[in-house]
């Protein structure tokens, strides 16, 4: 009963964003911006999407490497894997999904799993509000919180230096003679022990960095495909993926439709742009990168020998305990 109505508030969610998205939109005008949009610059943006996927992969692998044995391509692999489940299925399923996978795959404790999974999402949020605060000052539009987002950076790492910290002092040294809390206390711990070397914290920093700008990139990239480049420069298309990250946690149909049109068109009108104009540009930047990852994540669900359906039937009903993934 709760998890239909969780759907169901989450379609109803969806349904009245993307009305609002719509309401004043002529179709006909909508239909001809997107039979005249420039293709040129698409393949940029499907490039950019898959640069992004590596990028992802790459900087949770890092997260994992003191836990464990674990290889680029299997985190990049789980990582597409989690976010195209989060686009097809409901209750955003996808990070416990991706929890479950990797504990099973890389033998890895699956507390130190969420652990690194919670501070990749950290990262991101901290990641994505500097570099909104950057392109805040550097445009002149006023952002909240935009002020204060290397703050928050610099806070975020201090706040998982000082939980390894933490964590360590908390844990007892006898490891046979542990609590379950304490072994919970030590799962997380070595989820964050990449912090505790300048190399890993700083590397993990900078692939975050460069992820949201790339993801950025791909807003920008577009706009050159609607001749809208004078009014989204490469500083404003930082604001769009900052809007676009915002809109996306919304809670809302699987894939954010609705509430990703919503808040990157509200945007682009503000900006001056005409509702149709923004609506289409929404409306591809969303669908063109839902349909790189998902085509990606669900290969990748299928040739670690699982299927939606499967995972929908396990993991909607129990814990996330996941079955061995084949190697």
């Amino acid at each position: 009963m709760k998890q239909k109505l969780s759907i169901t508030a989450g379609i109803a969610v969806s349904a009245a964003l993307l009305w609002l998205a719509c309401r004043r939109v002529d179709f006909n005008a909508l239909a001809g911006i997107l039979a005249h949009i420039e293709l040129a610059p698409l393949p940029l943006v499907l490039l950019g999407v898959c640069a992004e996927l590596l990028i992802r992969g790459v900087k949770w692998r890092i997260l994992l490497a003191p836990s464990g044995p674990a290889r680029t391509w299997d985190a990049i692999r789980i990582e597409a894997a989690g976010l195209a489940l989060n686009n097809v299925l409901p209750l955003r399923l996808g990070e416990i999904v991706r929890a479950a996978f990797a504990a099973n795959f890389f033998k890895i404790p699956l507390a130190t799993i969420l652990s690194t999974i919670l501070a990749e999402k950290a990262l991101d949020l901290a990641a994505l509000l500097t570099l909104a605060a950057a392109a805040a000052a550097a445009s002149g539009i006023a952002l909240p919180l935009a002020g204060r987002g290397p703050l928050i950076l610099i806070a975020t790492i201090a706040f998982v230096v000082l939980a390894v910290i933490i964590f360590g002092s908390a844990t007892s040294k006898r490891p046979n003679n542990q609590t379950r809390l304490q072994k919970t206390f030590n799962g997380l711990k070595l989820g964050l022990t990449a912090f505790t070397s300048p190399g890993a914290a700083t590397s993990v920093c900078s692939l975050a960095l460069l992820q949201w700008f790339v993801n950025s990139l791909n807003y920008y990239w577009l706009s050159l495909a609607f001749g809208m480049q004078n009014s989204v420069t490469v500083t404003k298309s930082i604001l769009l993926s900052f809007t676009g990250a915002a809109a996306s946690s919304a809670p809302g149909i699987p894939g954010y439709f609705g509430s990703f049109e919503f808040g990157v068109s509200a945007v682009l009108t503000a900006w001056g742009i005409s509702s149709e104009t923004a609506l289409a540009y929404a409306v591809s930047a969303h669908l063109l990168s839902y349909l790189v990852v998902t085509a990606a994540g669900v290969f990748f669900v299928y040739q670690m020998g699982h299927s939606l359906g499967k995972i929908w039937q396990e993991f909607s009903v129990k814990k996330p305990e996941g079955k061995s993934v084949p190697t």
